[in-house]
């Protein structure tokens, strides 16, 4: 594994118990690298796996199967003094501001909590942080005394940031942190995270449903699709050219201002049900809505396939995505 690279997951799957013995394959032989310093946008439906992937990262979930490792390390194998270690480097923050926040206890507490847990400083030191950390995330020291129920959701939220920074991290899980959000307000907390990793140095995966904030966030984008990923790209490469036919109808969804240019451009529409996440067909999972999928029936997850300069595409049929491309049609 290169210096630069913090995360390197291969081939991981999380899978739950569910009705007549049945697996929910909520993720489903991920492998991916996410380097140091950079923003990865993470992208799909709901009930796609993201944010089950990034609560495995965090060990909130054990992994079925495959493998994680953290600055060359195996997570799995970590002793006690290393995961608390490793907890204490990967934070998350959550999609609702005011149910991950605890009623009882003041702003103060919560962001001194994980202070505490991992014993960093005396009681004086962790007050001081907490008041820096309130400065940092646009907040103020007045507002340590207060309960979560007094702030609004966008002020909740910079808690949650605030409280994910008390412990000095490395890699932090945003959990599609501006979705519960106004959009007045959405733009000022993407603003704020993009600051604190210029800052920090932080390193930052973005879940998220809205493809616009993905874009002007992240420095590449997996795009995923019932547990598995479809296409990974630098972000402006996977904007403007998508290859996956799924990317391409998440892509045409997107709306745009102008209504002439809105009514008179080409959408792609992707047609076909969605498989069940309990009962998913062997093969590729997106042969049913696929316009170049084949009558042959493979067996596991498609391949990721090099389609040059860190783009990547899983399909069986690579071939015929790039006879579409070389025909205009992509």
């Amino acid at each position: 594994m290169s210096d630069d690279v913090l995360f390197e997951i291969e081939n991981l799957s999380k899978y739950f118990d569910v009705e007549n013995k049945k697996k929910l394959r909520a993720v489903d032989g991920i492998s991916l690298q996410i380097k140091r310093g950079e923003t990865f946008g993470l992208v799909g439906e709901s009930g796609c796996g993201k944010s089950t992937l990034g609560r495995t990262l965090v060990r909130i979930y054990e992994p079925t199967s495959g493998s994680i490792r953290y600055d060359g390390k195996d997570i799995a194998k970590l002793g006690r003094r290393e995961a608390k270690e490793y907890a204490s480097k990967v934070q998350m923050i959550f999609q609702d501001p005011y149910a991950s926040l605890n009623p009882r206890m003041t702003i103060g507490d919560i962001i001194k909590e994980g202070m505490k847990i991992h014993k960093i400083g005396n009681d004086k030191d962790r007050t001081d942080r907490m008041c820096e950390l309130l400065e940092l995330v646009g907040l103020s020291k007045e507002h340590a005394q207060r309960f979560p129920y007094e702030f609004s959701g966008g002020q909740r939220q910079r808690v949650g940031i605030a409280r994910a920074l008390a412990v000095n991290p490395e890699f932090i899980v945003c959990d599609e942190p501006v979705s519960a959000l106004d959009v007045s307000i959405q733009a000022q907390i993407i603003n704020l995270l993009r600051e604190l990793q210029d800052k920090l140095g932080l390193t930052l995966l973005f879940i998220a449903h809205d493809l616009s904030v993905v874009r002007y966030i992240s420095d590449r984008v997996g795009v995923m699709y019932l547990g598995s990923l479809v296409e990974v790209a630098n972000a402006e490469e996977l904007y403007l050219n998508p290859i996956h036919p799924y990317t391409k109808g998440l892509l045409s969804a997107i709306p745009v201002a102008d209504p002439l240019v809105e009514n008179s451009r080409k959408r792609s529409l992707l047609e076909g049900d969605i498989p069940s996440p309990v009962d998913i067909p062997t093969g590729c999972k997106f042969a049913s809505r696929c316009p170049y999928a084949t009558s042959d029936k493979k067996e596991g997850v498609p391949p990721l396939h090099d389609f040059g300069g860190g783009h990547y595409v899983a399909c069986f049929n690579a071939q015929s995505l790039i006879n579409s491309m070389d025909e205009g049609n992509f």
